[in-house]
């Protein structure tokens, strides 16, 4: 056998996690704005909820894993390097209504320093803003705070109103800010 091939429960676990994970980032993607219950995620897996939490500590800690697998699955298919990867990004986000969801619960939870989802969002408001100032040529983090926040507020309207079209409106908010369309 070779000597990096990991055996034992160790390794059965570490394949269920990710099995769960992956189950619960597809029920996610699938999902409408209100999002999958922990039950049917447990169900697609052959688990109870408790059995689904064993692996992952807490609901929260669950929710916050299937927010960085999302956020890699996207930096993967996504060139977010230019203004159209970006673009592209926001349009694939737009079809998945239960992520944005998600990402706006894990978004007013983690104001809490204690919350599990805390460290994972600051990480990502951080490099969001660093990236919007790439792609403005501004270091000024001022207008990565304002398309950040805008596009945090736009995620909500549009759950309450699907007619929006939060693309354009960041769009042309990223334009106003001084952002080439191409």
């Amino acid at each position: 056998m070779p000597a990096n091939t990991k055996r034992g429960p160790y390794a059965k676990g570490v394949a269920r996690r990710a099995q769960i994970l992956a189950a619960a980032l597809e029920a996610y993607v699938t999902s409408g704005p209100q999002g999958p219950s922990l039950r049917s995620i447990a169900d697609s897996v052959n688990l109870t909820e408790a059995g689904v939490l064993h692996y992952f500590g807490s609901k929260d800690e669950l929710l916050v894993e299937i927010l960085a697998a999302r956020d890699k699955a996207d930096l993967d298919a996504f060139d977010v390097s230019t203004v159209d990867g970006v673009w592209a990004l926001f349009e694939h986000a737009a079809a998945t209504p239960g992520l944005v969801k998600l990402l706006l619960d894990m978004t007013a939870a983690s104001t809490s320093p204690e919350h599990p989802a805390h460290a994972f969002m600051v990480g990502r408001a951080s490099d969001f803003i660093e990236l919007a100032g790439k792609l403005l040529g501004d270091d000024d983090p001022w207008k990565g705070r304002m398309l950040l926040a805008a596009a945090e507020g736009l995620q909500a309207q549009w759950l309450r109103d699907p007619s929006i079209d939060m693309v354009a409106d960041i769009k042309r908010l990223y334009e106003r800010l001084g952002g080439s369309a191409d």
